[in-house]
């Protein structure tokens, strides 16, 4: 599969971030905000990953894909928990194989399986797949239809997906829309509106569930640890680089709190 440019420049930053995001000051950052431990990119909490367990009705042999795996979260956790089959599947590898060590540390029950792969092409048959889930993921994506499309294909009929994604608000201004385009992960816009795209693949909504409250509170308790980490992270990024962060995490919060960006959790049902 042909990739821009830009998208070769955006996995050779999640590659380095992966082995970065092990280094004690990184964890202790996952740890406050997130509640893990496993070295992850995406804004899902414990609290959450345990909801969408619920909503899985998870149990082993279940045939589970989680989709933009990184480094094992929430995957290897909803796995653990669970005693599941578990898939992961990202690129780039660098995640994948952090993620392969903490499975065999872990002593995972269920079968574990893992692929460097792109979400828009997946290397499996159809409907392999009891269930499907993501954190954060088609926000940081092109082509998002391709992907919603895939993971239909590759999962089984009535099947699950649940997911978390980070959107840009409707009906905004020019100059918000811009911000919030600005402020949010790569490749946060989107043509057309998420309910429209799961119509069009195959996928019938179960249910929405906001997670604004929650987003805005981790957003600023991100911004307060980076502070209370000023000395390590200073010195592992450079006084300028953690100065940018600092005010990425301020103009994060502030879309958040004007409502420009959004965060949602999404249930979806194969129709």
């Amino acid at each position: 599969m042909h990739l821009s440019e830009a998208e070769r420049e955006q996995r050779a930053r999640f590659g380095q971030s992966y082995r970065r995001n092990l280094l004690p000051v990184m964890l202790r950052i996952e740890k406050a905000v997130c509640g893990c431990n496993y070295g992850g990119t995406s804004w899902a909490t414990r609290g959450e990953i345990d909801d969408v367990a619920e909503k899985r009705a998870r149990r082993p042999g279940q045939r589970l894909l989680d989709l933009g795996a990184g480094s094992g979260w929430p995957g290897l956790y909803l796995a653990a928990s669970s005693g599941c089959d578990i898939t992961l599947v990202d690129l780039p590898a660098e995640g994948l194989v952090i993620a392969a060590a903490r499975a065999k540390a872990d002593r995972l029950a269920g079968v574990l399986s893992v692929a460097a792969a792109d979400g828009r092409a997946l290397p499996y048959g159809d409907k392999r797949f009891d269930a499907i889930t993501h954190s954060d993921v088609l926000c940081c994506l092109p082509g998002k239809q391709a992907v919603l499309a895939e993971c239909r294909r590759t999962v089984a009929d009535k099947g699950r997906m649940i997911f978390s994604v980070i959107s840009v608000a409707p009906d905004l201004s020019e100059i918000d829309r811009a911000r919030a385009i600005e402020t949010g992960p790569p490749y946060v816009a989107s043509a057309i509106g998420y309910g429209e795209m799961f119509e069009r693949t195959g996928w019938e909504t179960v249910e929405t569930v906001d997670l604004m409250a929650q987003f805005l509170k981790s957003a600023t308790t991100f911004l307060e640890v980076d502070r209370e980490n000023r000395a390590d992270l200073a010195e592992l990024l450079g006084e300028e680089d953690y100065e940018q962060r600092l005010q990425k995490d301020r103009d994060l919060i502030d879309a958040i709190t004007r409502g420009i960006l959004r965060r949602d959790l999404h249930c979806l049902r194969a129709g």
